[in-house]
């Protein structure tokens, strides 16, 4: 049961906008704070997610919740305004928790320095991937602060059909290496003798995507197989969709955990993923380089790995619980 009296953690994220809608719409690092939130709630913490239009907004929201503590989600406020907060707010313990390994940080130019300067302001360096936490100790101590994931039970096998539906969503990023992907699910569908749908998010290009993106339209043109775009969907209409896929695929160059990934295995798809998906199955990870170990993790993607992907991400997250009430 939650204690109204014990304190209060909240989690502030920046309101992020779709450019071609004014409404706030769902992203990964949204879902992530949130399942963090509702996951301690459930364990009996106070717990609050809000959003901030900019750094200015932190300080009312701050001063209405009036936590303990207070954990910014990814690195987007200045060290000069985390001093000026640290100063109106000086009883709160700050922590910025980041949800990136380093080589997506390389893309980010003021990632380190932003890090570097927000321990020498005292403030609390977190990351969601304990590999990073790892690597960074050569700048200073950082904590490790993991995904958690409202897992479900997974859903019955999909029977089989002429047509083949393979997801590889998620933001357009060079890192996300979907076009190597792509030349996978089509000789793959191709040696089963099947008609490929290959279904993608194709409204968030990040990080100079949009040559990917161009990459991987002009493959399907070239070819009689479909690409089918879908716009960025609210989290529970996003899990209908992917339960309606016959295979997804995550091999990734970098990943710190991989939402898309724990929603397959959630509603029992099964999925194909890199070694960067850390807590991923061995069997079920593809060299990220290759298109024929892609195809052979692709053909034994079956009920069997279905049921050991859960069990993978069920062992993780149980060590998340473990590592945010100890946090805590």
């Amino acid at each position: 049961m939650n204690c109204p009296h014990t304190p209060l953690t909240l989690f502030i994220i920046k309101r992020f906008h779709d450019y071609n809608n004014p409404r706030p719409i769902s992203n990964g690092l949204r879902s992530s704070a949130r399942f963090v939130v509702e996951m301690l709630l459930s364990e009996g913490y106070r717990a609050k997610l809000v959003e901030a239009i900019d750094g200015n907004s932190i300080d009312a929201l701050v001063a209405q919740n009036k936590p303990e503590r207070v954990v910014i989600e990814a690195i987007w406020v200045t060290p000069e305004k985390m001093a000026e907060l640290q100063r109106l707010h000086p009883r709160v313990r700050w922590t910025v928790r980041v949800h990136s390994e380093i080589p997506f940080l390389a893309n980010e130019g003021m990632a380190i320095h932003w890090l570097v300067s927000y321990q020498k302001q005292g403030i609390e360096v977190a990351f969601n991937s304990d590999q990073t936490v790892q690597n960074y100790l050569i700048l200073g101590k950082a904590t490790y602060l993991p995904n958690y994931y409202p897992l479900r039970k997974p859903r019955l096998v999909r029977p089989e059909c002429r047509q083949l539906d393979i997801g590889c969503f998620g933001a357009i990023r060079p890192l996300k290496n979907q076009l190597i992907q792509a030349f996978a699910a089509i000789q793959y569908a191709k040696s089963k003798g099947k008609k490929l749908v290959f279904h993608m998010n194709g409204f968030r290009i990040e990080q100079f995507g949009q040559n990917n993106l161009k990459n991987i339209q002009a493959l399907f043109a070239a070819t009689e197989q479909t690409l089918e775009i879908h716009p960025w969907l609210e989290h529970d209409d996003f899990l209908e969709l992917i339960a309606q896929m016959d295979l997804c695929l995550q091999v990734s160059l970098s990943e710190s955990f991989n939402i898309v990934s724990a929603d397959a295995v959630s509603m029992g798809v099964p999925l194909v993923g890199s070694e960067a998906i850390s807590w991923l199955p061995k069997r079920s990870q593809a060299r990220v380089d290759s298109v024929e170990s892609i195809i052979c993790a692709m053909k034994t993607a079956g009920s069997t790995l279905v049921a050991m992907n859960h069990a993978a991400l069920e062992h993780y997250l149980q060590n998340a619980v473990r590592e945010w009430t100890n946090w805590i």
